[in-house]
This record gives C-alpha cells, sequence and structure tokens, in this order.
C-alpha cells in the first residue's frame, strides 16, 4: 500500500542520482524548466542520505556508481518503511532485456534506455506521478468510504458468496451486544449461529438474495439486546460482479425499534379515533330513520287515523327499517379485514352485467352508460361479488351526481405500464364535480355530499375497502361543474 506523503513532502520532488555530472546537469535543468524541484546525489551512499533529507517521491537512479550501484540502493529503498512509496525510474546504459529485468526485480518502476529523448522522460515521469496522485486519492476514498461504515449508525456485514463473513463494523457489535474478537472473519454462517441466533435469519436472508440477486429486506423481533425486546430491520443488498452470480452480499440492520413502538402507538391512537368518529356516524345515520320510525308508531297509535294514513306510517316503518338495515350491512364491508370468497375471475363480464342492471334501474333517467376496452381479458384473484359491489357503488355515485339531460358514465379498462402487469378502470361522469377541499374527505365513513336518502354515506369508504381487499388503488379527479373520475388499478393474473 502506498504511504500517504508527509504535508513536508511535494507531490513533484524529484532526486537525481547519477554519477556523470554532464548528464545530471541535463537531467537538473530538463526538470527545473518542467515545474520540478529537483535535488541531486552522485553515488548512491550520498543518494540515500539525501533521500532522508530532501524526501523525494521520485528517484532517477543509474545503475553503474561508486560505492553502492543503483540495484542495491533500489533495493535499499524497497526494504526501507519510510522509503517503500518512492518511484524508482533507473536510467542506464544498459538495457538488455535481462538487465531490465533485474531492475523490474530490484523493485524499480520503470527504466529508460541512455541515450534518450528529454520529452520522453518527462512523459513517463508525468504518468507515474499522476498513477501517485489517483493511488492515493482512493486510498484517501477507501478510508473515508470505511470510516462512514464504521460510525454508520447502522450495523452492516460484509459476506461472501460462500457466506463466509468478510467484515462487521463496531456498530453492529454493540447491537447485539458481543465481543469484537467473537466474530472472526471468513467465519460461516453455521459458526457465526453458535455466537447470536439472529446470524440464523441472515443466513436465510443471504439465501434470498443470492437465488433473486435482487434486495431483499425483513423485520425481526429479537430480545437479546440489552435483555429487552427490540425490532430490527435487516437489508441483503447483493453485489454483483458482471456474467457472474453474486459474488458478496451487504447486510445492513437498523433498529428501528423506537419507530415500531412508535407506529403502534400512532395505529391506537388513530384506531381510537376512528372508533369514536365511526360511533358517532352509526349513531347518528342510524338516530334519523329511528326518528321516523318512532314518530310512525306514535301516529299509528291514535284512533282517529284513517286507512290511508295509516298504510302511509307503514310504508314509512319499512323504508327506515330497510335503511337501517343497509347501514349495517355496509358496515359489515366496511370493518371486513379479510376477503370472502376468493375467485379468479375476467373484470369484463362483471362490468357488463352491472352496466346492464343500472340502465334496468335508470331506464327512466337520461343518463347513457358506456363501456370501452380492447377485448382482452383481464383475470384477477379477488372476491367476485365484492369487486361487483364496488361497481355498483362507483357507478351509482356517478349517475346520482348528474341533474338534467345528456348525463354520461363512461367506463373504460385498459392494461397499465406498472410495476406488475394491472388493469387500469377508469368511471369517468360529467355530472356536478366534488368540490376541492373535499376530495380529501370523500372516502371517510358518513361522508357525504346528497341532502336526501340516496345513500348512506358509507359507499366510497365501503368502495375503497374493498379495493384494499383486492390489493389494488383507487384515485379520484374532479373539476366543479365539469365531473369527476374515478381511476382503479388492480394487479393482473399471470397469463396461462
Amino acid at each position: 500500500m502506498l504511504q500517504p506523503l508527509s504535508e513536508q513532502q511535494s507531490l513533484n520532488r524529484i532526486l537525481i542520482i547519477e554519477d556523470e555530472p554532464d548528464i545530471s546537469d541535463f537531467l537538473f535543468e530538463t526538470l527545473t524548466l518542467a515545474g520540478y524541484e529537483v535535488s541531486q546525489a552522485y553515488d548512491g551512499v550520498e543518494g540515500l542520505d539525501k533521500i532522508a533529507e530532501f524526501k523525494p517521491n521520485m528517484v532517477l537512479l543509474d545503475i553503474m556508481m561508486p560505492r553502492m550501484n543503483g540495484l542495491d540502493v533500489c533495493r535499499h529503498i524497497r526494504s526501507t518503511e519510510s522509503m517503500r512509496s518512492i518511484r524508482v525510474i533507473f536510467i542506464s546504459a544498459k538495457g538488455s532485456l535481462e538487465e531490465k529485468l533485474e531492475g523490474f526485480q530490484a523493485g524499480a518502476s520503470d527504466f529508460i534506455v541512455k541515450p534518450f529523448s528529454s520529452s520522453e522522460l518527462l512523459a513517463r515521469i508525468e504518468a507515474h506521478l499522476r498513477i501517485d496522485t489517483l493511488a492515493r486519492d482512493l486510498e484517501l476514498s477507501e478510508t473515508r468510504y470505511r470510516q462512514l461504515i464504521e460510525h454508520s449508525p447502522d450495523g452492516i456485514l460484509l459476506f461472501s458468496d460462500e457466506k463466509k463473513l468478510l467484515f462487521a463494523n463496531s456498530r453492529f457489535k454493540s447491537m447485539i451486544n458481543i465481543k469484537s474478537e467473537s466474530l472472526e472473519t471468513g467465519a460461516s454462517i453455521k459458526e457465526l449461529c453458535e455466537i447470536s441466533p439472529l446470524f440464523k435469519e441472515v443466513g436465510s436472508l443471504i439465501r434470498k438474495v443470492q437465488d433473486t440477486r435482487l434486495i431483499v429486506t425483513r423485520t425481526v423481533a429479537t430480545n437479546f439486546q440489552r435483555h429487552q425486546p427490540s425490532v430490527l430491520e435487516i437489508r441483503g443488498i447483493p453485489s454483483e460482479l458482471p456474467g457472474s452470480r453474486v459474488s458478496m452480499v451487504q447486510v445492513v440492520l437498523r433498529d428501528v425499534t423506537e419507530k415500531h413502538n412508535m407506529d403502534r402507538l400512532l395505529a391506537r391512537t388513530e384506531k381510537i379515533n376512528s372508533l369514536g368518529i365511526l360511533t358517532a356516524g352509526i349513531a347518528h345515520e342510524i338516530n334519523n330513520p329511528l326518528t321516523g320510525i318512532s314518530n310512525a308508531i306514535q301516529m299509528l297509535q291514535r284512533d282517529s287515523i284513517n286507512p290511508q294514513k295509516r298504510q302511509e306510517m307503514l310504508d314509512l316503518i319499512l323504508a327506515n327499517i330497510s335503511r337501517i338495515t343497509r347501514i349495517i350491512d355496509d358496515l359489515r364491508v366496511f370493518s371486513r379485514q379479510e376477503r370472502l370468497d376468493s375467485d379468479r375471475f375476467d373484470l369484463i363480464p362483471v362490468i357488463e352485467e352491472t352496466l346492464k342492471l343500472l340502465r334496468y334501474q335508470h331506464e327512466n333517467k337520461c343518463v347513457e352508460m358506456q363501456l370501452q376496452h380492447d377485448g382482452r381479458r383481464y383475470q384477477i384473484e379477488g372476491s367476485k361479488s365484492q369487486f361487483q359491489q364496488l361497481m355498483v357503488n362507483l357507478l351509482l355515485n356517478a349517475s346520482q351526481s348528474i341533474d338534467g339531460k345528456d348525463g354520461l358514465v363512461k367506463v373504460e379498462v385498459a392494461q397499465a405500464s406498472l410495476p406488475v402487469p394491472s388493469a387500469q378502470i377508469k368511471i369517468t361522469d360529467n355530472g356536478c364535480g366534488i368540490p376541492e377541499e373535499q376530495l380529501e374527505q370523500i372516502f371517510d365513513p358518513f361522508f357525504t355530499t346528497k341532502r336526501d336518502w340516496h345513500g348512506t354515506g358509507l359507499g366510497l369508504a365501503v368502495s375503497h375497502r374493498i379495493i384494499q381487499l383486492l390489493k389494488g388503488t383507487i384515485a379520484v379527479a374532479s373539476k366543479t361543474g365539469q365531473g369527476t373520475t374515478f381511476t382503479l388499478t388492480l394487479p393482473l393474473l399471470p397469463e396461462a
């Protein structure tokens, strides 16, 4: 490894060790004019003394010299720790292949045969100094990288393709509370499992990374850290060589205990808040029809009520009971955690059936319903009945937003270019639209913009829940007075 230069040692300091004064002076003048800081010595012993005094980063060295020849000087430089990084270029009249090989075996960086041109000399010197600069930059970069890894807040491990430990930083050792000497470089996963049970999970993660060549992340609960329950996020990152299997796997361990506890606390708080909102909504929505039922019963208790009025009150009671039933049914879907039946079905026939049903129900209303698709099969997995309920909710919502004539509800189905093949369903109407300030609330339970009894205030909340159960997404875009578009994205099954 190259030794870093001291602050006093310049990157362009060159020592000439040459016993012929004319050649030495020529080299001195050439290098000085080129901008280098230059010093001279006239034999090997003087040259070694000058190296200690002048601290060059390059030596131009003759071979045949009095007191100590150039080969011995070069060997001394290479065997001395403080001089080992100095570049040595032989300049000699002896230029046979055997003599050059002997020079390189002694530790030379280059070999120039006399006579030589000054342009060749300067080009070679510049090339070697450039290599030195790049090597020092690389070493500095490596040092900084090692410091970053060593002082990282995450535990970092590096494993070979054979699952042998190559590196473990200090943070990892402190995370699992083990001594540094316990983690030996070259230890196998089996050996490491005897130190900590965590390595069993690490070994499984490495196998997954090697099989998939993808970044794999897992979250594991542990109780060995400070003898307290902890949660670690473990991430395996492949390091590949072109045209080969994974050669190394980097494993990053992050203590996410605090975040995990905070998420649980927030989820619990959100659940309590949601329960309060839901309870208030249920009470409000059910109280209205109960009030209607109570008033109707009081009317029926009067002796003076005529048969026609009695029938109206009975119809009102049945209508309110039906409304309460719808609210309860919607709440069941909204609160359901799992899908009901799981089917493999094509979206298009279900959408066509739903449109046919709604066209019949709205035959007296001037709303045209269209379906556009490319004729391909869009197969998904999930509850067919829930998907149909989703379409009914959204199509009813669209048709009820249209007042007056020339209403249009258009359903477009196409394949989406996403990370996984997906069906994209757009439901667009030319109705009244939704005010921008209300868009963030439309999926909340019991939120509604309708002033009559068309809905329970749960339709879009139920639709949002069904989309989650189908592992899809739903988005909305709307402009007041122009209409609304709901966009559904559902993952497709692979084609058989």
